[in-house]
């Protein structure tokens, strides 16, 4: 888990925090931005509790692999290793909202139609739904890649493809 900004710190300017692949970064410092670049077959999850203002973002690459590796490179021991940390800053993930996004059809042809993407989108709302708790929000699916930045003080998801900015 990363707590070191990437891009910093003149006054007014937010500060960035990245989850590259198979990472998780989460804050409660409301003037952060957790971001996630380069989502095409894999999914970010972000998490904000709007009790305690705790927001999290982690970028899950594939639903199931070999236990070690980074905390969150497969969605199966990873969705869990994401919620202990993001309780361990405070937030609850009863309270928090949860907004997956990604998934997309990137290397169906590389991976001998298994289709990675959507796997690792059903494995994402499959895992939540085991703990009691649900996407309130997804972009998932398609062909197009994403990257994503959840505003900590806000819980706001901005959604950015090749065509298209969204806010979820």
């Amino acid at each position: 888990m990363s707590s070191a900004p990437a891009a910093a710190s003149r006054a007014g300017v937010p500060q960035l925090l990245i989850a590259g692949i198979g990472e998780m970064v989460i804050s409660k410092n409301p003037k952060v931005t957790l971001v996630a670049y380069g989502l095409g077959s894999c999914v970010g999850l972000s998490a904000w509790d709007p009790n305690t203002s705790v927001g999290g973002l982690a970028h899950f690459m594939l639903p199931v692999g070999p236990p070690g590796g980074p905390p969150v490179k497969f969605i199966e021991g990873g969705l869990q290793a994401f919620l202990q940390g993001f309780e361990k800053h405070g937030g609850r993930p009863g309270n928090a909202q949860f907004k997956g996004v990604g998934g997309a059809a990137m290397l169906s042809i590389l991976s001998g139609g298994q289709e990675i993407g959507r796997r690792n989108a059903e494995a994402i709302a499959a895992g939540l739904t085991a703990l009691g708790l649900k996407l309130h929000a997804r972009d998932l699916g398609g062909t197009a890649g994403r990257t994503v930045q959840l505003e900590v003080a806000t819980g706001r998801l901005l959604v950015k493809s090749m065509s298209t900015v969204t806010f979820l």
